[in-house]
């Protein structure tokens, strides 16, 4: 048997000779396809094929042929066009591609008018121009297609901008041991640095909706403020003993053995020694202030919180109230001869766990010198 060709035809118009019947089947659904997404009354092509005598010809057509072929004979679609779509909305087609992206690009580069190098434009929403296949009503110019879809149109732009803000100090603690925990000093005042931060802003059809930080620079380095503030507990001592009578370095009695009893402290005297400051050994809480009756006369007693008590006796006045707090070196009383005193002395005690220890291995003062009277 001969090779005999298949004629396509369409409308009573001889279309193509194909090799078989897959050929016009690919044929027949691409334009379908194309007939489906666009505006047109048409929206099916129905080739006829039939046996012809056998073939002679020198080549037959494929599918990609007898495609173009079935749209040129179609009066309802034109090809190669290039349709405008908005967010899959199609709104027309145009023969000049070149003259609508054209548009589409004066329209984006119009709204960086104003702006420096640094801004860019797009849509933000999905503008497309896809070339394909369109019915013929669906043709008009470039640019009145451009004019229908741009109220659509959306724009997204984004340029740089720089803004100048203090820059915040910092505070740098420096702890102090020998101070109570309410002591607060500044050393240095803290002064707020300058700096520039950069933001890339991004506007939405002239409304702005986003500030991206891309990076900041220092312009003035700020100053740190130092604050020294002390750790020890309130009413806590430090455990280091200062000499309780600024005004005189004498001691007239030990810590020792004399008439007959033990001597629990020292006592320090001075020529003119009266009425002399007499002050906190340490910091402390005043836990009796007021007169002994066993021969102190006006005394006062410190409870330092670690373990230490102190005691100031023979005062001639008493500046400081039971309950209070005292620090190192306040004054607390005045030197007086109260109580069972042969003259103007203080007799002070330092005490550890309830036991007298002699003040003289607790002090930090070593400048005395010890007279008898």
């Amino acid at each position: 048997m001969g090779d005999y060709s298949l004629n396509v035809t369409y409308k009573d118009n001889f279309v193509a000779t194909i090799s078989n019947e897959a050929v016009l089947t690919e044929a027949t659904a691409q334009v379908n396809n194309a007939l489906s997404a666009v505006k047109t009354n048409d929206k099916t092509v129905t080739p006829t094929m039939q046996i012809s005598s056998p073939y002679s010809g020198t080549s037959k057509s494929g599918a990609k042929d007898v495609y173009t072929k079935l749209v040129g004979i179609n009066a309802g679609i034109v090809n190669d066009a290039s349709g405008l779509f908005v967010d899959g909305v199609f709104f027309g087609s145009a023969l000049n591609y070149d003259e609508l992206n054209a548009l589409l690009t004066a329209h984006l580069d119009a709204a960086k008018e104003g702006y420096d190098g640094t801004t860019t434009t797009t849509f933000s929403n999905n503008v497309q121009i896809k070339k394909d296949v369109y019915s013929a009503d669906t043709l008009m110019t470039a640019n009145a297609l451009f004019e229908s879809a741009k109220p659509y149109l959306s724009v997204r732009l984004e340029t740089d901008f720089t803004i100048e803000y203090d820059k915040a100090y910092s505070t740098i603690y420096e702890y102090d041991d020998t101070q109570p925990d309410n002591y607060y000093e500044v050393i240095q005042e803290g002064e707020n640095g300058m700096q520039e931060v950069y933001y890339r802003l991004v506007y939405v059809d002239g409304v702005q909706t986003d500030a991206i930080v891309k990076n900041s620079t220092t312009t003035t380095a700020p100053v740190d403020e130092i604050v020294r503030v002390g750790t020890l507990e309130s009413g806590t001592g430090t455990g280091d003993f200062m000499w309780p009578v600024p005004a005189a370095n004498n001691i007239s009695s030990l810590f020792e053995y004399r008439w007959g009893s033990f001597h629990h402290g020292i006592d320090i005297a001075d020529i003119g020694i009266y009425g002399a400051d007499i002050v906190a050994s340490d910091t402390g809480i005043v836990t009796f202030s007021g007169w002994d009756d066993s021969g102190y006369g006006l005394m006062i007693i410190i409870d330092h919180g670690n373990g230490y008590q102190t005691m100031y006796s023979h005062c001639d006045d008493l500046y400081v109230e039971e309950g209070e707090l005292v620090y190192q070196g306040d004054s607390i009383a005045a030197v007086g001869c109260t109580g069972m005193s042969t003259g103007d002395h203080l007799h002070f005690e330092i005490w550890e766990d309830g036991t007298a220890v002699n003040p003289c291995e607790y002090m930090y003062y070593d400048g005395y010198t010890t007279i008898d009277y």
